[in-house]
């Protein structure tokens, strides 16, 4: 995988990959391809992911990295970053990320971001996280931002799943990135 990062991020200029998390080591692996791949270019990730798989982030690149290439990885909380005003709120998250992107903008600094997506209970989730992923979307375009969105398969619903397909132009299958118009097409079939 880590090669196929490097190749889809040196020949994009911005890249939104939808990953559907359904077996937790592969995550993590591919989670660890996508940090060593940036490292490897000199892109530092920002990664929002839950609190109880940072440490296993860190172990599973421990004897990878130096001391030096660990400083390239800043984490955040996914709960409290997606959930910290009670809800899922898009406008609350875009104002959060935008602090957080603010120093890698204002010292120059290539970066990349892995973002964990999660939410609470909430009724009406669905639309709202469409509209978000709409907004990441053109964010990644006009910023040149290269983003992977994770979701825990149990957690999407079919018509979620193909709503995500339709506004990530890419997406991680059986450890291959695809483009998504690919599989759209082909599972409508």
């Amino acid at each position: 995988m880590k090669n196929q990062f490097a190749q889809l991020i040196q020949n994009n200029e911005s890249v939104h990959i939808y990953y559907n998390i359904d077996d937790m080591r592969s995550y993590l692996d591919n989670l660890a391809s996508y940090i060593v791949s940036g490292i490897e270019q000199e892109r530092h990730t920002l990664v929002i992911e839950s609190e109880r798989l940072i440490p296993l982030i860190f172990e599973k690149l421990e004897g990878i990295l130096t001391e030096d290439q660990l400083t390239y990885i800043h984490t955040i909380n996914n709960f409290d970053y997606y959930c910290s005003s009670g809800s899922f709120q898009p406008a609350i998250i875009f104002e959060h990320l935008s602090k957080h992107l603010d120093p890698f903008y204002k010292n120059n600094t290539a970066f990349q971001i892995w973002a964990h997506v999660e939410w609470g209970q909430q009724e009406g989730i669905i639309p709202i996280l469409e509209e978000f992923e709409n907004e990441a979307d053109k964010l990644v375009n006009k910023g040149g931002l290269h983003l992977v969105c994770a979701y825990d398969e149990e957690r999407v619903p079919e018509v979620l799943k193909l709503a995500l397909m339709k506004c990530h132009p890419y997406l991680i299958l059986e450890n291959k990135i695809i483009p998504s118009n690919l599989y759209v097409m082909t599972d409508a079939v």
